[in-house]
């Protein structure tokens, strides 16, 4: 998306405000695919560059910073080594932006890696200027054209900047959950902690997917000085409705419909439910309830914008296709199932490094039942998984029903589910119990299984209610 496209239906979300606040040295939001997490890095980005005149603002994503991406190859022992190594690589990524402001090329590794000893000299002072003075001495030895030098000193001493923004998106792109994985991402934030306690003007914004910062917390205690700073970046119905207003708007302006300006009695809630109601029916019946129908497009797009987008495109050329004018919940029920597939391709996608076999496990589950007891859902995975082919996550073979159910619930494909007496229930992500369907846990809670809506229409999904009065059938005839 162009700044303008990004800027136009951009919210504010609640839980954004840390990583917005420019009074804040370092912090991490975490988040599933879809969310929004490099549009934050974006505008962010974009953000900082139009306020803060005298920072050096850097934008990467984790895959550039891989250790060949800076020559380095030496052995890595422990986590002392592995935070050293970290502290170079972010160093030099200051280097190599500086290089790019008095427009040197870089070719030479003496001007591209910092030496970890050097690091030590930079305690209790401004990292930028320590970089920029490097540079003026190392020029000399490497550059053999003196006008040239001189030119490029004088660049440097124009470079008046006493912060730097390192904005990290999608630092775990490939993360397997191995020991060696673990222990690189860990130590990165350890070394980010070192640095900024060192040395003044640096600030880090870095982004990581929901479902693996839980682990990384877990393997690292030392990170538990951490978690104020991490959040999870989630979109309420509030959000959700206030970002469908920020998109349908100039829509609606674009296609010529009038729309009447806010009246002085109306709510921004409602308002905003108007304007939605010019692309979308009011309501229509889900789960047994009468709900808005952005409520269920919230629900099928599994609270990420990127869905919904997709979701919402399919829906109106749908729509478009019966001469409608607004989309109903016929034409979600009608594209739910070409949705789905498209979302189980993400999936794939997005986890086929960590177990290549996801593809398999997931059409394991094509025509069952949606909601499985802990007992059930072991079965399942060792009837239609485990007893006919080997599964490695993370590299390493599956030997237990619960490490495959453990896997389904990290990504997103089941939620927990618990019940109480009065017919209610709550849903429960891997955010927020990463110790379900683990070795260490007796029963879960009680919690069943429930395979997510977005999926289901693909995978033929029996109904709930369908499934349950086979089952009462079975009993009543035996």
């Amino acid at each position: 998306m162009t700044k303008e496209e990004i800027e136009s239906c951009f919210v504010e979300l609640p839980s954004c405000s840390k990583f917005l606040n420019i009074n804040k040295n370092f912090i991490v939001s975490s988040a599933k695919k879809g969310i929004g997490k490099s549009a934050l890095i974006q505008y962010f980005f974009w953000y900082l560059n139009q306020t803060k005149e005298n920072s050096l603002v850097i934008k990467c994503r984790g895959a550039e910073l891989t250790r060949s991406n800076f020559n380095l190859s030496n052995a890595l022992n422990d986590p002392s080594e592995y935070i050293r190594d970290w502290m170079v690589r972010l160093c030099t990524l200051i280097n190599r932006e500086i290089a790019k402001k008095i427009d040197f090329a870089i070719t030479d590794d003496e001007i591209t890696l910092v030496e970890s000893a050097e690091i030590d000299g930079f305690k209790s002072k401004n990292l930028v200027g320590c970089l920029i003075s490097r540079f003026s001495n190392l020029l000399g030895k490497i550059n053999p054209e003196k006008q040239q030098i001189n030119d490029q000193v004088e660049m440097l001493k124009k470079i008046n900047k006493n912060e730097v923004w390192i904005l990290v998106d999608d630092l775990d792109a490939t993360f397997q959950n191995t020991e060696k994985e673990r222990l690189s991402i860990s130590t990165f934030f350890s070394a980010c902690r070192y640095l900024l306690q060192d040395n003044l003007g640096l600030n880090f914004r870095v982004t990581i997917r929901s479902d693996v910062w839980p682990i990384i917390r877990r393997y690292d205690e030392s990170l538990d000085k951490l978690d104020q700073y991490v959040n999870e970046i989630e979109w309420d119905l509030n959000d959700f409705r206030q970002f469908l207003y920020k998109r349908i708007l100039p829509f609606a302006l674009k296609n010529g419909q009038k729309i009447p300006p806010k009246r002085i009695n109306q709510t921004d809630e409602e308002y905003e439910e108007f304007i939605i109601e010019k692309i979308f029916d009011h309501k229509a019946v889900w789960n047994n309830k009468e709900q808005y129908l952005y409520r269920i497009v919230y629900t099928l797009s599994y609270m990420r914008p990127r869905w919904a987008i997709q979701l919402c495109k399919l829906c109106q050329d749908n729509a478009n296709r019966r001469n409608m004018n607004i989309i109903t919940k016929q034409d979600i029920d009608d594209v739910w199932s070409e949705y789905g597939k498209k979302r189980i391709e993400d999936l794939v996608r997005e986890h086929r490094h960590q177990c290549k076999e996801i593809e398999s496990i997931i059409s394991s589950f094509r025509e069952s039942v949606r909601l499985f007891t802990s007992d059930d859902l072991f079965n399942h995975i060792n009837s239609k998984i485990l007893n006919h082919t080997n599964i490695f996550i993370d590299s390493i073979q599956v030997r237990s029903p619960k490490d495959v159910a453990h896997f389904l619930f990290r990504i997103g494909f089941i939620v927990a589910r618990s019940d109480d007496e009065n017919g209610e229930y709550e849903h429960y992500s891997f955010k927020q119990m990463p110790s379900l369907l683990t070795a260490n846990t007796n029963n879960d809670f009680g919690m069943r299984w429930e395979i997510h809506p977005c999926y289901r229409q693909a995978l033929e999904i029996k109904q709930l209610n369908h499934a349950q009065k086979i089952k009462k059938g079975i009993k009543s005839q035996s």
